[in-house]
């Protein structure tokens, strides 16, 4: 671990700024909260020496491209939120397509849908800081399927900033990467907390104000601070927007106590420092080590309010220290809360004291000078080092090497795919074509006989059936060829003449290229058979990517798995056959039941809903979506750690 000190002179470039794009889920105007906070004002900071851009995914309406505070923000479209995510299939597309446009990429940690990109090897040819902001907590038992991913996005950082040195020796993943980590405190712009000159008294007149800020998220506590609240005879003003104010507002109704506690909802920055100011306590009561500092209570503090925090293993009771700016109780302990909070209510000399000792070391140990010129190094240092080893010829690092040798390995297999299709049909007269033809007449079969077995027009439901076959016959010609594909390059897998993924890869190019050529059947048939309404073609596209991208995921994973146990093969083939049967795939609507527990839990309903829905319907369902999602991420885990695995592909075969 690295602490890091101011330096003594800035030098700026004498050309141009070196641009950053700082990474993270959500951003000013959709939500305010502390990390937003902390990317605005190292924005704001470093604006005469970085230039910044912010990609962050958005579910509201309006512009993609917006502009905040001087700053390019792009919004990625999000469906929502799944635990705590944003369904957002498209930004791990728009992260690799903005890599290259920036000197630097700064990731605000954690974030599972950028590490799905750096884990996958790709952006190598940028340095990379993460900010780490806080560990997984509220979806903790989910954490083993992430995890592998955001070890990998740590191993190919460059630097990892995090706010206080204590998160380092309390989190383990950072504890491998400690050689990594800069510890860089965040700042408050204290002159902004000075009272009016006319005011000269720090104590409110009434004495039993209390104030707490953060959005209404669980892990902020706000239910025990508004149980502390009860048979008490202090007030709460509680600042912020969140999911839990519903839960909120019934258990102030509930506790009866409409007259002394009040949410506040969303207020300007001006209005929150007036708070901050009139204000006689102010208490952060979170209840778990997501709260990794509490920018919150900083800002109390540059405001000369005693604070009241909890006991956490985080940041968070080092900024506020017990007995001298704050005083610390248990983590979700009302009593405690209450019994410190009426400690400083009945005593003014108290607040007063700790009031002016949270001041004098929000501007000794936190201020944003301070915090600004720490990024500023870390930043200045990556670049340096990255623009010096270019310019000296020297190979980046392992992790940098991995990520050209995996876009490499795509681009390899792809030329391979294109080239043993080519070579296939060379002295034919119709090429992959006859496939085509075998396709036409398939459709023609099963859509008389499904014709006679449903009272569904045979002939409107053609188009639909030849779709629904062309995009099976590539999932299952996929994970076939994969199952067999390793022991078909034995040779040049013994030899190392090039990597085993490689030859997992080319299948699905392969059949990428075969299915092309099916489609011609489907697409025929659509113009000839159906209204000729593009919106729903165009809104089954993102459907149709993840559909292949699950595709690929799985043929990694089962490739692999069948050439490490040859058993597994015939196992696939059967799991396969009885999938086709069980799913609905040639079935028309009204002879399956899509609610059944069978067509619910079997992941090929959805897999196929989500791009022939909204075909159909113009629309798509969001329970489909989330489980095309779920599976895409656990197949995403398994397939980065089966890569990490088939360098022993050789003892294998």
């Amino acid at each position: 671990m690295i602490w890091i000190e101011p330096p003594m002179m800035v030098v700026n470039e004498p050309d141009r700024r070196p641009s950053v794009l700082h990474i993270f889920k959500v951003y000013y105007p959709d939500l305010f909260g502390g990390t937003l906070t902390v990317i605005r004002d190292i924005c704001a900071g470093l604006k005469d020496t970085f230039s910044a851009a912010v990609l962050v995914c958005s579910r509201s309406g309006g512009e993609r491209q917006i502009v905040v505070n001087d700053v390019a923000v792009e919004r990625v479209r999000s469906f929502g939120d799944v635990l705590s995510l944003p369904a957002a299939p498209t930004y791990p597309w728009r992260l690799w397509r903005r890599i290259a446009d920036h000197d630097l990429l700064a990731l605000h940690a954690p974030f599972p849908l950028a590490d799905l990109v750096f884990a996958l090897g790709l952006g190598g040819t940028r340095p990379l800081v993460v900010h780490w902001h806080a560990d997984i907590v509220s979806h903790a038992a989910l954490r083993f399927l992430v995890e592998p991913l955001m070890r990998r996005t740590l191993r190919r950082a460059s630097a990892i900033i995090v706010s206080d040195p204590v998160l380092i020796e309390a989190t383990p993943l950072l504890q491998e990467f400690a050689d990594k980590c800069h510890a860089v405190s965040f700042g408050v712009d204290v002159a902004k907390y000075d009272r009016p000159a006319t005011q000269t008294d720090d104590i409110n007149t009434r004495g039993r104000l209390v104030l707490a800020c953060g959005r209404l998220v669980p892990y902020k506590g706000f239910d025990v601070l508004v149980r502390s609240a009860h048979a008490r005879n202090f007030e709460v003003w509680i600042v912020g927007e969140g999911r839990e104010r519903d839960n909120l507002e019934r258990l102030i109704r509930d506790y009866g106590l409409q007259d002394r506690v009040r949410l506040l909802g969303s207020v300007s920055e001006s209005e929150r420092v007036k708070l901050l100011r009139i204000a006689d306590v102010f208490v952060m009561p979170s209840v778990t080590n997501a709260e990794t500092f509490g920018l919150a209570q900083l800002e109390a503090m540059a405001a000369s309010r005693p604070i009241v925090n909890t006991a956490l293993d985080t940041g968070v009771p080092h900024v506020a220290r017990d007995g001298l700016e704050a005083i610390t109780v248990p983590p979700g302990d009302a009593t405690a809360l209450a019994d410190a909070i009426e400690t400083l209510i009945n005593d003014p000399e108290r607040r007063r004291r700790m009031g002016q000792a949270a001041r004098h070391r929000a501007i000794t140990k936190y201020s944003n000078t301070a915090f600004k010129e720490g990024v500023e190094t870390v930043y200045r240092k990556v670049v340096t080092e990255e623009a010096a080893a270019k310019g000296a010829g020297s190979p980046a690092p392992g992790p940098r090497s991995q990520t050209a040798g995996f876009v490499g390995a795509i681009q390899i297999a792809a030329a391979l795919a294109w080239s043993d299709v080519r070579h296939r049909y060379v002295r034919s007269l119709l090429g992959p074509f006859w496939m085509s033809i075998q396709m036409a007449i398939m459709v023609a079969v099963l859509g008389s006989v499904i014709g006679h077995l449903s009272n569904a027009s045979a002939v409107a439901r053609l188009p639909m059936l030849a779709a629904s076959l062309t995009a099976w016959t590539f999932l299952n010609s996929v994970v076939l060829d994969a199952t067999t594909a390793l022991q078909g390059s034995a040779s040049l897998i013994k030899d190392r003449a090039l990597p085993p993924v490689i030859f997992l890869l080319q299948c699905t190019f392969r059949q990428a290229l075969f299915a092309a050529h099916n489609a011609v059947v489907p697409l025929i048939l659509w113009l000839a058979l159906t209204p000729r309404d593009l919106g729903g073609a165009i809104v089954a596209l993102p459907g149709l990517v993840l559909f292949v991208a699950c595709t690929m995921a799985l043929s990694l994973v089962l490739g692999a798995l069948a050439t490490r146990y040859r058993d597994i093969k015939p196992i696939i083939e059967s799991s396969l056959t009885l999938a086709f049967l069980a799913s609905p795939i040639i079935w028309t609507p009204e002879m399956i039941d899509r609610g059944s527990t069978v067509m619910r839990l079997n992941p090929l309903t959805h897999l196929f809903a989500i791009w022939r829905d909204p075909l159909a319907s113009g629309h798509v369902a969001m329970t489909s979506l989330a489980y095309v999602l779920a599976c895409l991420a656990a197949l995403t885990v398994a397939a980065t750690v089966t890569i990490a695995h088939l360098r022993k592909a050789a003892f294998w075969i």
